[in-house]
Protein backbone atom coordinates (compact mmCIF):
# COMPACT_ATOMS: atom_id res chain seq x y z
CA UNK A 1 0.00 0.00 0.00
CA UNK A 2 1.83 2.96 -1.16
CA UNK A 3 -0.25 5.99 -0.71
CA UNK A 4 0.04 9.36 -1.95
CA UNK A 5 3.58 8.84 -1.95
CA UNK A 6 5.35 10.88 -4.77
CA UNK A 7 8.76 10.25 -6.58
CA UNK A 8 10.85 10.92 -3.38
CA UNK A 9 8.92 8.43 -1.49
CA UNK A 10 9.11 5.40 -4.18
CA UNK A 11 12.83 6.48 -4.63
CA UNK A 12 13.68 5.54 -0.61
CA UNK A 13 11.83 2.19 -0.72
CA UNK A 14 13.99 1.25 -3.50
CA UNK A 15 16.34 -0.64 -1.67
CA UNK A 16 14.00 -2.67 0.34
CA UNK A 17 12.59 -5.62 -1.81
CA UNK A 18 9.49 -4.86 -3.15
CA UNK A 19 8.25 -7.11 -5.78
CA UNK A 20 4.50 -8.18 -5.41
CA UNK A 21 1.42 -9.30 -7.29
CA UNK A 22 -0.90 -6.41 -6.75
CA UNK A 23 -0.02 -2.87 -6.50
CA UNK A 24 -1.99 -0.02 -4.97
CA UNK A 25 -0.69 2.49 -7.69
CA UNK A 26 0.94 5.32 -5.90
CA UNK A 27 -0.93 8.71 -5.56
CA UNK A 28 -3.88 7.79 -7.44
CA UNK A 29 -1.96 7.65 -10.55
CA UNK A 30 -0.70 11.08 -10.72
CA UNK A 31 2.25 12.24 -12.80
CA UNK A 32 4.17 12.62 -9.53
CA UNK A 33 4.53 9.30 -8.90
CA UNK A 34 5.03 5.70 -10.56
CA UNK A 35 8.74 6.25 -11.68
CA UNK A 36 9.79 3.47 -14.08
CA UNK A 37 12.39 2.42 -11.63
CA UNK A 38 9.63 1.54 -9.21
CA UNK A 39 7.38 -0.20 -11.74
CA UNK A 40 10.26 -2.55 -12.06
CA UNK A 41 11.22 -2.93 -8.63
CA UNK A 42 8.01 -3.93 -7.50
CA UNK A 43 6.91 -5.52 -11.35
CA UNK A 44 2.83 -6.08 -10.35
CA UNK A 45 0.85 -8.45 -12.14
CA UNK A 46 -2.01 -6.13 -11.20
CA UNK A 47 -1.85 -2.63 -10.31
CA UNK A 48 -4.84 -0.81 -9.15
CA UNK A 49 -5.60 2.81 -9.56
CA UNK A 50 -7.81 3.93 -7.03
CA UNK A 51 -9.31 7.59 -8.52
CA UNK A 52 -12.76 8.83 -9.15
CA UNK A 53 -14.86 8.75 -12.07
CA UNK A 54 -14.02 12.25 -13.53
CA UNK A 55 -12.14 13.71 -10.65
CA UNK A 56 -10.89 16.93 -10.84
CA UNK A 57 -7.20 16.23 -11.42
CA UNK A 58 -7.05 14.46 -13.94
CA UNK A 59 -5.70 11.38 -12.42
CA UNK A 60 -4.67 8.75 -13.63
CA UNK A 61 -2.05 10.28 -15.90
CA UNK A 62 -1.82 9.06 -19.21
CA UNK A 63 1.88 8.51 -19.29
CA UNK A 64 1.69 6.85 -15.49
CA UNK A 65 -0.70 3.72 -17.40
CA UNK A 66 1.63 3.08 -20.57
CA UNK A 67 4.20 2.66 -18.19
CA UNK A 68 2.87 -0.02 -16.17
CA UNK A 69 1.12 -1.85 -18.86
CA UNK A 70 4.85 -1.52 -20.86
CA UNK A 71 5.60 -3.27 -17.55
CA UNK A 72 2.99 -6.13 -18.20
CA UNK A 73 0.55 -5.31 -15.35
CA UNK A 74 -2.99 -5.63 -16.25
CA UNK A 75 -4.28 -2.23 -14.64
CA UNK A 76 -7.38 -2.00 -12.84
CA UNK A 77 -9.38 1.16 -12.41
CA UNK A 78 -11.77 2.16 -9.74
CA UNK A 79 -13.01 4.73 -12.13
CA UNK A 80 -14.28 2.39 -14.48
CA UNK A 81 -14.19 -1.14 -13.18
CA UNK A 82 -16.04 0.03 -9.71
CA UNK A 83 -14.88 -1.96 -6.69
CA UNK A 84 -11.98 -4.59 -7.03
CA UNK A 85 -11.99 -7.57 -5.26
CA UNK A 86 -8.55 -10.17 -5.55
CA UNK A 87 -9.18 -13.52 -3.90
CA UNK A 88 -6.58 -15.70 -2.90
CA UNK A 89 -6.62 -19.43 -3.08
CA UNK A 90 -4.18 -22.04 -3.64
CA UNK A 91 -4.53 -22.47 -7.94
CA UNK A 92 -3.54 -18.86 -7.65
CA UNK A 93 -4.96 -15.06 -7.32
CA UNK A 94 -8.12 -14.14 -8.99
CA UNK A 95 -9.56 -10.90 -9.86
CA UNK A 96 -13.26 -9.45 -9.99
CA UNK A 97 -14.55 -6.47 -10.47
CA UNK A 98 -17.92 -5.10 -9.49
CA UNK A 99 -18.83 -3.66 -13.08
CA UNK A 100 -18.10 -7.05 -13.99
CA UNK A 101 -19.95 -8.86 -11.72
CA UNK A 102 -23.14 -6.62 -11.80
CA UNK A 103 -23.24 -4.07 -15.01
CA UNK A 104 -25.00 -1.09 -14.79
CA UNK A 105 -28.49 -2.38 -14.87
CA UNK A 106 -29.61 0.13 -17.57
CA UNK A 107 -26.55 -1.28 -19.92
CA UNK A 108 -28.17 -5.16 -19.39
Amino acid sequence: MTGDIERAGESALLSSSLESDVLLVPHHGSRTSSTPEFIAAVAPRWAVVAAGYRNRFGHPNREVLERYRAARAEVVRTDLDGAVSFFLADSGISVVSERSRRGRYWLQ
